[in-house]
């Protein structure tokens, strides 16, 4: 079987160069998109998704948004476990020039879990006006040292240093001193946030919480996620888009194996007439089609792998090896369920009429 399915492969090198070819763009467009989602999702979502914690308390009102949330902590003491978390979108000023950036704030306590590794400078200071910045900040001509003006506030920011992969509603996160921010906000909004956060779970904290902290409820980091503005509708439109593409393979690959097999009914009917089996000239066939998929699956991975490094800056993209070795899988069954839509005609092959043809 295997025999013979390679030599048809090398007699019609055209041939099936062409269906490989096809399959290999089908592959890399369906990885390129899925990389594009994953990117987008980072890009929108990574400061959550990067928390190590388990869930969130909100206010009820807030149906899960956290950017709506607000929290009255001023009975909570912060058991262990549980950290305060403010959040804000706002435009800050570089200080001596006209540029204006878009961040979202995010006060946290200075040595909390859900402060961020600092990978360049140091992280803020307790003492004064010093803040630690996502790393994309540095695309805009911010460097450490520079002075961030916060019109509203009337008050100046310092960079102390930088974060990686932090990043909320497409906009850098920008961390700093949580009694810092209390001391900004007017008196009215002391002493509210707009989440607490609990690092693991803890049926004995989430029930102090609700007990000392009223009108809120607990959900799941991915709600969370899920509630910020504009994921859901990026994410579900990518993926129709990767379900439909799929779909569109099945019966692109259906229709090049069902025309291919009726071009070689001679030859199957031949080959049944001296002894070979339905299922033996089945195999084959599948066989030539697992061989075609892994190479042009395969080919289509590492071309993926490699497109980051061939993409401008500012388009977020994310090589996920175990999302793209799932939808690798769902391609190989694809491929290998649309060879068998030939099945029949194989099964219809006639002997006699193939005999009387090649006389």
């Amino acid at each position: 079987m295997f025999s013979l399915s390679l030599k048809e492969i090398r007699f019609y090198k055209m041939r099936y160069l062409l269906i490989g070819f096809i399959l290999f763009f089908v592959a890399s467009l369906v990885f390129i998109i899925s990389g594009l989602a994953g990117g987008l999702s980072s890009d929108n979502a990574s400061s959550i998704q990067n928390m190590d914690v388990h869930a969130f308390y909100l206010d009820k009102g807030a149906e899960g948004r956290i950017d709506r949330s607000r929290i009255d902590v001023s009975s909570n003491t912060f058991s262990p476990g549980i950290e305060p978390l403010n959040l804000q979108m706002r435009s800050l000023e570089k200080e001596g020039t006209d540029q204006t950036v878009d961040i979202t704030v995010m006060a946290v306590q200075p040595d909390g879990f859900l402060m961020p590794n600092v990978t360049d400078g140091e992280s803020f200071k307790s003492g004064d006006a010093s803040v630690t910045a996502d790393i994309t900040l540095q695309k805009e001509g911010i460097e450490i040292g520079d002075r961030l003006y916060d019109e509203q506030f009337d008050k100046v920011f310092t960079v102390a240093g930088f974060t990686e992969q932090q990043t909320f509603s497409h906009t850098p996160a920008v961390f700093m001193n949580i009694d810092l921010w209390n001391d900004l906000v007017p008196e009215n909004q002391k002493n509210k946030v707009n989440a607490l956060v609990m690092v693991e779970d803890n049926q004995k904290l989430r029930e102090i919480v609700k007990s000392e902290v009223e009108g809120g409820n607990w959900v799941s980091k991915d709600e969370v996620i899920g509630g910020i503005p504009g994921y859901q509708a990026e994410q579900s439109s990518l993926y129709m888009m990767l379900a439909f593409l799929i779909v569109i393979a099945v019966f692109v690959l259906a229709a090049f194996f069902f025309i291919m097999t009726i071009q070689k009914m001679n030859e199957f009917g031949v080959l049944k007439a001296i002894g070979a089996k339905n299922g033996f000239l089945i195999g084959s066939t599948l066989f030539q089609v697992l061989i075609l998929s892994l190479v042009s699956i395969g080919t289509s991975v590492g071309f993926t792998a490699l497109l980051p490094n061939l993409l401008p800056e500012d388009i977020p993209f994310v090589f996920d090896i175990n999302l793209i070795l799932k939808f690798s899988g769902v391609l190989l069954i694809v491929s290998l369920a649309g060879a068998l839509v030939s099945a029949a005609n194989i099964v219809k092959a006639d002997p006699l009429t193939a005999m009387g043809r090649a006389q």
